[in-house]
């Protein structure tokens, strides 16, 4: 008879606890929060953008210097949600 002490080589070795589980998930969530707003705000601005392009160009022409704070406005708060989302993405991968 075996040693009931001893381990079932037959058994394979338990998987290892997930890492960063909780980090993940934090990750994601605020990463979520501030993309879905940011990303609905610059979907917004680009059709009003676009819309205006179409109805009247030269105002657009005079409006460009509206373009640079609307792009920092939106598209920076854009770029740290997706970088978050996919930190916690590759966070609970491991």
């Amino acid at each position: 008879m075996s040693d009931p002490q001893s381990p079932d080589p037959q058994l394979p070795n338990p998987p290892p606890p997930p890492s960063g589980n909780m980090l993940g998930c934090a990750l994601f969530t605020i990463g979520a929060l501030i993309l879905i707003p940011s990303g609905l705000c610059t979907a917004a601005g680009v059709i009003m953008f676009v819309m205006e392009m179409f109805e009247d160009p030269q105002q657009l022409v005079t409006n460009l210097g509206d373009i640079l704070p609307f792009a920092a406005m939106t598209l920076i708060p854009l770029a740290i949600g997706i970088a978050l989302v996919w930190t916690a993405w590759r966070t609970r991968r491991q």
